[in-house]
C-alpha cells in the first residue's frame, strides 16, 4: 500500500524541518539501495541473457558465473535485512528526536522569553558571550540539550507546558513514536536484548524478557511514515505560534533531489513493509 506521507513535503518549512527531510530521504534511499542494485544487475543478466540465447536456453545457463554471485547476493541481502532494520529504525528515531530539539531551540531563540526558569547560571556564562543574541543562543542551546536527555515523554511534557502546543495530533502516533523510541534504545543499549522497561512499553504477550527483539519490517514503514505527518503538522504550528522563520521546501537541494527520483519508489526497490 503506498504510502503518500512518506514524501510528502510543505511548500514552507523551518530550518529544522529542511534538515529532517534531508536526513529522512538519505534513511529511506539507504534502506533500499541494496535491492535496487540487486535488482538492476538481475534485470540486466535476465535481458542479456535472453538475447543472446540462441538454442532456446534460459539466462541462467548463459551467464552461469554471474547468476551464482548474483545468488550468493541475495543471501548477504537477506542475512544483513534485519541489522539494517535495525539501523533504519534507529536512524529514523534519532532523526526525529533531533528536529524536535532544533525547533525548540529556533522557538526560544524566536521568543527568549520562553527560557524563563529557576536555572541559574554564572556572570562569567553571561561575560563570556560578546552580544545579548549570541548568550540566548547558547542558553537556548544549552537548555535544550539537557532537555534532550529526559527522553520523550519529558519532552512532551515540556512543550505542552511551556510552549501550549502538543507533539502529536494522534494517540496512534504517538504509541508508534513512544514503541520506536523504545525499539531504537533496546538496539543501541541491550543489543535487542528484551528487559523489562521494553515490555512494558510494547505491550505486546508474544515478547519475552531475554529473548532478543527483531524489528519487523512493518515497524520501520510505521515509524517514517508517523515521524513525516507528525513533523509535517508540528512544524507549521510551533512556526505559526513563535515566528519561526521558513524557508522554500523547492528551494532546498533535498526537495530537488526528491523529485528527480520520486520515479524510484520505495515500494519497487524493498519496501520496509515487506
Amino acid at each position: 500500500m503506498a504510502r503518500d506521507s512518506l514524501l510528502k513535503t510543505p511548500d514552507l518549512v523551518t530550518r529544522s524541518a529542511s534538515d529532517f527531510y534531508d536526513q529522512h530521504f538519505v534513511n529511506m534511499m539507504n534502506f533500499s539501495v541494496s535491492e535496487m542494485v540487486f535488482d538492476s544487475h538481475k534485470h540486466f543478466l535476465e535481458s542479456a541473457g535472453r538475447v543472446l540465447s540462441t538454442d532456446g536456453r534460459g539466462p541462467r545457463d548463459v551467464f552461469p558465473e554471474h547468476f551464482s554471485r548474483l545468488d550468493q547476493l541475495r543471501e548477504y541481502i537477506d542475512y544483513t535485512k534485519p541489522a539494517r532494520l535495525e539501523s533504519g529504525l534507529s536512524r529514523a528515531v534519532d532523526n526525529f528526536l533531533s528536529y524536535i530539539s532544533d525547533i525548540l531551540t529556533q522557538a526560544i531563540i524566536s521568543r527568549p522569553d520562553l527560557l524563563k526558569s529557576q536555572e541559574q547560571v554564572t556572570m562569567e556564562e553571561v561575560l563570556g558571550h560578546d552580544s545579548i543574541e549570541e548568550f540566548v543562543q547558547w542558553a537556548a542551546e544549552r537548555h535544550i540539550n539537557q532537555l534532550s536527555f529526559k527522553g520523550l515523554e519529558e519532552i512532551a511534557r515540556y512543550v505542552e507546558k511551556r510552549l501550549g502546543l502538543s507533539i502529536h495530533s494522534s494517540e496512534e502516533d504517538w504509541q508508534t513514536l513512544k514503541r520506536a523510541v523504545a525499539a531504537r534504545n533496546l538496539t543501541v543499549h541491550r543489543r535487542t536484548v528484551i528487559d523489562d522497561r521494553f515490555l512494558r512499553v510494547m505491550k505486546d504477550a508474544t515478547l519475552s524478557k531475554g529473548d532478543k527483539f527483531q524489528v519487523p519490517a512493518r515497524m520501520l514503514a510505521d515509524t517514517l511514515d508517523c515521524t513525516m505527518r507528525v513533523v509535517y503538522d508540528f512544524d507549521g504550528r510551533i512556526a505559526e505560534k513563535f515566528s519561526v522563520p521558513r524557508i522554500r521546501s523547492e528551494d532546498q537541494e533535498w526537495h530537488s533531489r526528491l523529485h528527480e527520483k520520486k520515479r524510484v519508489s520505495p515500494e519497487k526497490a524493498e519496501s520496509p513493509a515487506q
